[in-house]
């Protein structure tokens, strides 16, 4: 078993979600991992948590769990 833990892109900590560039980051990321064999991914009820694993989430089109 392998276990991934990343931080969340580029924030906007007013409004709780990802820049621009937090955003491509968050797709960048997907990129790389979408070659590792995910089956799982969790993440933080956070905005910009959730932001950062949605384009990883829908390139393996797997679901996120919030813990």
């Amino acid at each position: 078993m392998e276990l991934y833990i990343i931080r969340h892109g580029e924030p906007d900590y007013t409004t709780d979600t990802l820049t621009p560039y937090g955003k491509l980051q968050a797709e960048a990321l997907s990129k790389k991992l979408e070659k590792t064999g995910i089956d799982q991914i969790y993440t933080s009820p956070r905005g910009r948590a959730i932001q950062t694993a949605e384009p990883t989430c829908q390139k393996l089109g797997l679901p996120y769990t919030i813990e």
